[in-house]
Order: structure tokens, then C-alpha cells, then sequence
């Protein structure tokens, strides 16, 4: 190899010298200048070199040297040149730091598998009935057990309750924490091994056995601060003795990060699990719907085979008990589309629309590379007449892109990193798998691949472009480039008007979200969250039991946050509204018709103390709200929205009719209606409500305080701790927020579309104007001496920028028409996230619109008004 590269060298130095003598004899004998010598001896000899120096790099020899080279020399051009390299960097890296950033939410949520031994095999059931129109509902545990006991498609199935709050006690401080009470098969089906002692057994299922208790990691660290010799040691949860049997291993906090079911309801991740210990009788229960439903479907089993066979194991039920409420069909959903829970059509979308900014900053940077490369006509013209193919000057230029490309990937993984503690800040409380957002391998993969994609995009076309270069007028002296505008240029023009119409994708996207968001919040919810103060209690039933001692306690709370100054009053609520909770129940009213036969309409329900209604400012609309004297012994008393009201009794007076609910048997007389309250989004539809007093149905341990004050209501919390406390030592206090935050959080969803887009949008807009700004520029740095005959000509000021501008925005129009009818189309995918606005809303339109045109004319014009400055003198001075 050594003698073949040897031989080569010296047959290419022969030529050389061939080369040499031929372009002296033709600079002699024809009278040529020397570098028309030496181009007329490269037309002549120089193909047959370069054939020889193509030769031996295909042996390989000059690859790694050659590489060497093109990376020192795109290193000296792109520091020759800081203005450009600078702009083309933060270009190159607000793009991909966005994408980076927007591609680690969608790897933790979407694409990063579940934390458990084969995932895929995960599901999660839910009962759906299509002629009523739900599609995820709890199975009641009846239900459950027949699933469970006559399926073939699953190798285990495992329930858990609803979600739980559970208050530990005991310790210098009582603590309310999330958990959840399970089945002994949910530890074995998901294939979790505690880290220290034991999961639950089968009979610890039984009432009475029941009196154990697994803890999460996180809790025994902070709680327990990670003594192993918790284990076998008794804690008071819910005020009854539990003996700590085990602790599971860090990151395990199941259930949690499992998404929302009807959009209202999102598990917190658990900090313990109690057995699911049910009677004889609650499990025969088939219209109480609460149980959460996950299973390890057979390696052999698909999910259409499953959905066949347990679809006929639910339609059996429905024949078998036809005056239950149970669905028709079973849903079953991969446990990991579920903890996405309908997030892949907005992550998706955020994704597409920071690839938008990158197309946006790709067109930018090659339309600088195109103006740059003009004034880098007259070197490659030389670099080819010393015999280097276009090919080779096609890898020097994408060289210099693909350092672009690696400078700006780097800097964007930096604004990524900084940047994702602002998507944090942003993204809602109930969004799925946060904890898992992070630059990790996969992502920096994902940023790699962009980085050089991107340079391949926006340095592939002008490096062609540039190449085509014509020798013997680039190398005549003197000569310049052509006088040619944008207009002129196809490829430049084309660039400009890609980069105008994703911009207004962007922006009309944008601007329906915030439209559509600022016309959410004018929504009415029904009720004052001004100066209301909030928190939630979870009675023990082991210590108050159903009955006087729970609402005396209520009751005794209640009095002592009255008491405290600044307290103008004081309610209790089992749901407080917009919180994304729910219990609903069958209900019939006197008199009414039922749609369909045998089977009764359902409504929300709600038990409240009398004072609530004032301390919301929930209006009275007819009849009277709760009173003292509506106590467990005087004659049951009922209140309903307007909603019901109106849907149910439309022409009728609903004060004095009765009303049973299917829920417990609870039957009592209407005596007044109230008004309509948002209590699942402000975007949601009103549903009909009935409200009982909380003195004749105490049977919920948990309830929410409502209090109105003077002042800041976040001034009361601590005293309003105390005043709990002092009610009962034991008793602690959660969720304490004001009622303003609790609005807030409800539509955190759309604000977290409509910041993210607005983001996006924005910066699209700038990158467009940036790169108008740099084109425009360069244009007239490159027609400075065409300016400059038509000033001495006469050409005025209003000539020259008639001229500029004018051609300027000729490609902005077409790229704003394109882009108003891409939008038009791609903005139908929005239209199930917007409220009280059309995807094609007109004035959002003309308004993204007028906003581009002014943005790209500003951007133009003030290249153009120092054009209209040239000196003719100096500008038809000798190049």
C-alpha cells in the first residue's frame, strides 16, 4: 500500500509540473494575463488531475487530512466572519434547545416505558356505554369480582379504591398523606418486590385482618427517616393500630402518574396501601362505581381479543342484573396510554410547533449562507480553478454547516437545560410522569440527530447553489456580482416566503389559544372565589364513626374558625367545585318522567352546612337554602340547581316535590333552588346538582372548609391550622389554598397551551424578522453599487425604498396567502381545545396577519433606509 501511495504521489506531482509548463507557454505564446493562463491550462490538463486526486482518495489515503482540513479551514471562516456565526448559532440554537426541551416532555410521558416488568402487557379496564356517552367508568366491585373470576385473557387482576387520604398520627405532628387501599395481587401483578419485609397476603383482604400497612420509600425516609427496624412496628393510621409489614423501593409510587379518567380525575401518587378489606355485602354492590381495575394481560392475547371476551362477560351482567347501572362494554387502555391520558394530541402538537421553528430557523440560516456565499463567489471560483470538483467544494461548505450545526446543537442543549425549569413552572399540577422530565441519553440522542439533520437541511441547497459558479466571470477582474434582487433569486425568494407562511401557522395557532383562553377565564363560575380560604379534613372512623361525634366535631370547627378575626363566615362542603372530584347518584323526582323506562337520570351530589351557600355566594334563585334547624331529626331536606331544575321540571315549580336518590336510599323534599356553579372546568357543560345538609347525611370522613375573610385569606392559615388542632390534637389539615388558586389550577390545561404556543409563536416571529432583517441586508450590500448609479442617476430617497421594501414585501404577501391557507387547515386540529372560537376565526386571522406584514416591513426597512444613505461617490469607486 505504502509503494501504490508512493507511485501515485510521484505520477501527480509529474502532472503538476506538466501542468505548471503548459499554463507559462499559453501566458507566452496566446499573451494571456496569468490567471487567465492558468485557468485556460486548468480547461486543458486540470480534469485529468483532479481524476488523479480523486483516485487516491478512494484508496483512502487523504480522507482523514482532508477531513483535518475542511474542519480547520470552516473553523478560520466561521471566526472571520463573528456577526454571522453568532447569529446563525442562536438561530440554530433557540430551535433546537425548543425541540430539546418539548422532546424530554414527550420521552417521559409518552415513549420512556413504565417502570415495570414487561409494561406493554399492562392494561387498565374501565366500564363504557356508548348510548349513554361515557367511555371510562369505575367498575363497581361486584363487577370486578366477576371479571376477575370468569376471564381467560389475563394472568392476574388487581383493584384498588378510590383515591385516599390517610392521616398518621402518633408522632410530634399529625400528617395527611395520599395512599390506597389494594388488592394482595396489585404488588405481584405490576412485578415490585418491597425493599425491606413483605407485601399484603390474601387474608389480609379480610375485615379484621386488615390492620397492616406497606410504606413508600419517599414517606419512611421523611417520616420514619429510614430506620429499618420500622418493620414489625405499630403506626396509628386513620386512628386505628396498623403494623408496618414492608416498604417498597424508591420511584415506586403506584398508584400515581396514571393520568385522568374523565378528565375530572387524576391520582396523586401514594405514600402507603392498605389492604382493600370489603365486606360480603360491599362486594356485591353492582351501581357503586369507585374501583380501579389494572391487569396483566396472557403474552399470547391480544387487546381485541381480550375486549371480545370481557364485552361478553359485561353484556352477560347486564342481562343478569338489568336494574343495575353497569356499562355495556369494557375499555381496555395499555396502562401507558393511560398515564398519557390524552396527552399525545397536545404534546404532539407542541412538538410539531417547535419543528415549525426550526423549518423557520433553518430557511433563515440558508438564506444567510445564500447572501454570504455571494460574496464568496470570487474564492471558490479559485478554489476550482486549482482543480477542486464541485463535489469538493459541496463538502467544504457543509462542513462549515455541520460546525454550525454541532455549535448550535450544544448551546440548545444548554437553553434546553435551563429552559426546562420554566416548562416545569408551567406545566399543570395533574400532568403525568413531571418527575421523569430530564436530559437524559435519549434525549441528548433525539438533540444529536436534530443538530446535524438540521445542518444537512438548511446547508444542502446553498452549498449546491454556491458551487455553480461561474469561473471566468467571477475570476475577471473587477467584476461583481450580479445586481439582482430577491425576487431574482428562487431559491432566496422561496426560503423567504417558507419561513413568513410557518410563521403564521405558528402565529394563528397561537392566537387562537390565547383567544380562546382569555375568553375562559371571563366565564362565570357561579360563585365568589374572592378572599375564600380552603382546606380538607379526613375524620377518623375509627374515632368518629358515622354518627353525632362526626358532626359534632364539624361542628366544633366550624365555630372556632368563625371565631377568628377577620372570619366573615364559615362553610363545609364534601366536593369543593372545580377541584376535579365527583360523586354522582340515580336519582327520581315526583312527578317526573323517566326517558328511559326502568332506568333513572343520575346528578351530582353534594353535602353541604347550612352557612356554605353564604360563604361561596352561591345566589338563592327560589325557595331557602339550609337552616340550624334542619338537624337528623326533623324531616329531610333537599336543595337543587338550576340546571336540574330547569332539565328535569321545566314547566313545573320544583319547591315541595321529593326526590330519592339511588345512593343509600336518602329520599327528602325539595325546599329551594340555587344557582348554577362550574364545579368540573370552566369549559365544561353545567351538570345538575342536589345538595343535602350535612347534619342528615354525615356519612363522608372527608370534607373540604370554606371560609370567607376580611382580608388575604392566606394571612388565616395558620391560624386556621390552630383552630383545627385545638378542636383535636390529632386532627391534620391539607390542601390549604384559596379558592383563587383552586380557579386557577382548573385551567391550567389551556394556559399551559396557550403560553407554550404564544412561546413558540413569538419566537417564530422573531427568527422571521431576524432573517428578513439579515436578507434584506445582505441585498443591499451586494447592490451597493447599483444603489449607488441609480442615486447619481436622480433616484430619490422614496425610489430607493420603494425598491428595496417593495420587493421585500411582495415575497412577504405570497408567504402570508400560503400561510393563511395552511393554517386554515392545520388549526382544525385545535378546534376541540378552544372555547367560544372558531378554528377559522376572521379576526384572528387578519390580526396574526397585519402583525407579520408589520413586523417583516419593519424588519425591511430599516436595511432599506440606510441603502437610501449611500455615497454615489463611494459606491462607484473601483472594487
Amino acid at each position: 500500500m505504502l509503494l501504490r501511495r508512493r507511485q501515485f504521489d510521484a505520477e501527480l506531482a509529474e502532472e503538476m509540473r506538466l501542468h505548471r509548463e503548459l499554463r507559462e507557454r499559453e501566458q507566452i505564446e496566446r499573451g494571456l494575463s496569468p490567471r487567465e493562463a492558468r485557468y485556460a491550462a486548468h480547461r486543458r490538463f486540470g480534469n485529468d488531475l483532479l481524476l488523479r486526486e480523486e483516485s487516491r482518495d478512494m484508496w483512502g489515503w487523504n480522507w482523514l487530512d482532508n477531513l483535518v482540513q475542511d474542519i480547520r479551514y470552516g473553523l478560520r471562516m466561521l471566526v472571520k466572519n463573528p456577526g454571522f456565526t453568532a447569529v446563525a448559532v442562536l438561530t440554530l440554537a433557540l430551535g433546537i434547545g425548543a425541540n430539546t426541551a418539548i422532546f424530554s416532555v414527550v420521552n417521559a410521558v409518552l415513549l420512556r416505558p413504565l417502570p415495570f416488568p414487561n409494561p406493554e402487557q399492562l392494561v387498565a379496564l374501565f366500564e363504557r356505554d356508548p348510548k349513554v356517552g361515557y367511555d371510562q367508568n369505575f367498575p363497581a366491585a361486584g363487577n370486578y369480582l366477576n371479571w376477575r373470576a370468569q376471564n381467560n385473557v389475563f394472568t392476574q387482576m388487581a383493584a384498588y379504591g378510590g383515591e385516599g387520604q390517610y392521616n398518621l398520627t402518633g408522632a410530634e405532628r399529625p400528617e395527611r398523606v395520599a395512599g390506597a387501599a389494594v388488592t394482595a395481587d396489585l404488588f405481584p401483578l405490576l412485578g415490585i418486590r418491597p425493599l425491606l419485609g413483605r407485601t399484603f397476603a390474601s387474608e389480609e383482604e379480610l375485615p379484621g385482618h386488615d390492620r397492616v400497612v406497606v410504606l413508600s420509600y419517599g414517606l419512611w425516609k421523611q417520616r420514619f427517616e429510614g430506620d429499618r427496624g420500622v418493620v414489625g412496628k405499630s403506626i396509628a393510621v386513620n386512628g386505628r393500630d396498623c403494623t408496618v409489614i414492608g416498604v417498597m423501593p424508591p420511584g415506586f409510587n403506584f398508584p400515581g402518574d396514571t393520568g385522568t379518567v374523565l378528565k375530572i380525575h387524576t391520582w396523586s401518587s401514594a405514600q402507603l396501601w392498605v389492604p382493600l378489606a370489603l365486606d360480603a355485602g360491599t362486594w356485591a354492590v353492582r351501581s357503586d362505581h369507585y374501583l380501579s381495575v389494572v391487569a396483566r394481560l396472557k403474552p399470547d392475547v391480544s387487546l381485541a381479543q381480550a375486549g371480545s371476551e370481557m364485552n361478553g362477560i359485561e353484556q352477560s351482567l347486564v342481562k343478569q342484573y338489568p336494574h343495575e347501572f353497569i356499562g355495556s362494554h369494557v375499555n381496555i387502555i395499555p396502562l401507558h396510554r393511560q398515564v398519557a391520558s390524552g396527552l399525545e394530541p397536545v404534546l404532539l402538537v407542541l412538538l410539531g410547533a417547535v419543528c415549525f421553528v426550526l423549518l423557520i430557523g433553518c430557511a433563515n440560516i440558508a438564506n444567510l449562507l445564500l447572501a454570504r456565499g455571494t460574496s464568496r463567489r470570487k474564492e471558490i471560483a479559485v478554489r476550482a480553478a486549482l482543480g477542486a470538483s464541485r463535489l469538493r467544494v459541496v463538502r467544504q461548505l457543509i462542513t462549515e454547516s455541520l460546525l454550525l450545526g454541532i455549535c448550535g446543537g450544544a448551546l440548545g442543549v444548554l437553553l434546553a437545560s435551563r429552559g426546562l425549569n420554566v416548562l416545569k413552572a408551567v406545566i399543570p399540577e395533574n400532568f403525568p410522569r413531571v418527575g421523569f422530565v430530564r436530559i437524559d441519553g435519549w434525549v441528548l440522542g433525539f438533540t444529536t440527530l436534530t443538530a446535524f439533520a438540521t445542518a444537512m437541511i438548511f446547508g444542502l441547497a446553498p452549498a449546491f447553489q454556491v458551487s455553480k459558479t461561474d469561473f471566468n466571470e467571477s475570476l475577471k477582474e473587477g467584476g461583481r456580482s450580479p445586481a439582482e434582487g430577491l425576487r431574482h433569486d428562487r431559491l432566496r425568494s422561496l426560503l423567504v416566503v417558507s419561513e413568513v407562511a410557518l410563521s403564521l401557522v405558528l402565529l394563528a395557532g397561537a392566537g387562537l389559544m390565547i383567544r380562546s383562553f382569555i375568553r375562559l377565564q371571563d366565564v362565570s363560575v357561579g360563585f365568589n372565589p374572592d378572599h375564600v380560604l380552603t382546606m380538607e379534613l379526613s375524620l377518623s372512623e375509627a374515632k368518629y364513626g358515622q354518627g353525632e361525634p362526626r358532626k359534632t366535631m364539624i361542628q366544633q370547627v366550624i365555630d372556632r374558625l368563625k371565631a377568628l378575626p377577620g372570619v366573615k363566615s364559615a362553610g363545609v362542603t364534601t366536593l369543593l367545585p372545580l377541584t376535579g372530584d365527583n360523586f354522582d347518584s340515580a336519582i327520581e323526582i315526583e312527578g317526573q318522567e323517566l326517558e328511559v323506562p326502568g332506568r333513572s337520570p343520575t346528578t351530582e351530589v353534594r353535602v353541604v352546612t347550612p352557612e356554605y351557600f353564604k360563604t361561596m355566594a352561591i345566589p338563592l334563585e327560589e325557595g331557602r337554602v339550609f337552616t340550624p334547624q334542619d338537624t337528623s331529626t326533623s324531616p329531610h331536606v333537599l336543595l337543587i340547581n338550576q340546571t336540574l331544575a330547569r332539565r328535569w321540571l321545566p314547566r313545573e315549580d320544583p319547591i315541595g316535590r321529593r326526590a330519592t336518590l339511588g345512593w343509600n336510599g336518602f329520599a327528602g323534599q325539595i325546599v329551594g333552588v340555587v344557582g348554577d356553579t362550574k364545579e368540573f372546568g370552566l369549559d365544561a357543560e353545567v351538570r345538575g346538582e342536589i345538595y343535602i345538609p350535612y347534619s342528615q347525611a354525615p356519612f363522608w370522613p372527608t370534607v373540604a372548609l370554606a371560609l370567607r375573610t376580611v382580608s388575604d385569606p392566606t394571612s388565616l392559615a395558620n391560624a386556621a391550622r390552630a383552630a383545627v388542632l385545638q378542636a383535636d390534637p390529632d386532627q391534620p389539615v391539607s390542601e390549604v389554598r384559596t379558592m383563587e388558586q383552586i380557579v386557577s389550577g382548573s385551567v391550567s390545561q389551556p394556559r399551559f397551551r396557550a403560553v407554550l404556543l404564544g412561546l413558540f409563536a413569538g419566537l417564530a416571529l422573531i427568527l422571521a424578522a431576524v432573517g428578513v432583517y439579515s436578507v434584506v441586508s445582505y441585498v443591499v450590500a451586494q447592490r451597493t453599487h447599483e444603489i449607488g448609479v441609480r442615486i447619481a442617476i436622480g433616484a430619490g430617497q422614496g425610489d430607493v425604498l420603494k425598491l428595496v421594501v417593495g420587493q421585500c414585501m411582495l415575497l412577504v404577501l405570497v408567504g402570508v396567502t400560503t400561510g393563511v391557507a395552511a393554517a386554515l387547515g392545520l388549526t382544525r386540529l385545535l378546534a376541540s381545545w378552544l372555547y367560544e372560537v372558531r378554528s377559522t376565526d376572521p379576526a384572528t386571522f387578519v390580526g396574526v396577519s397585519l402583525l407579520l406584514v408589520l413586523t417583516a416591513f419593519l424588519a425591511s426597512y430599516i436595511p432599506a433606509r440606510r441603502a437610501t444613505k449611500v455615497d454615489p461617490m463611494v459606491a462607484l469607486r473601483y472594487e
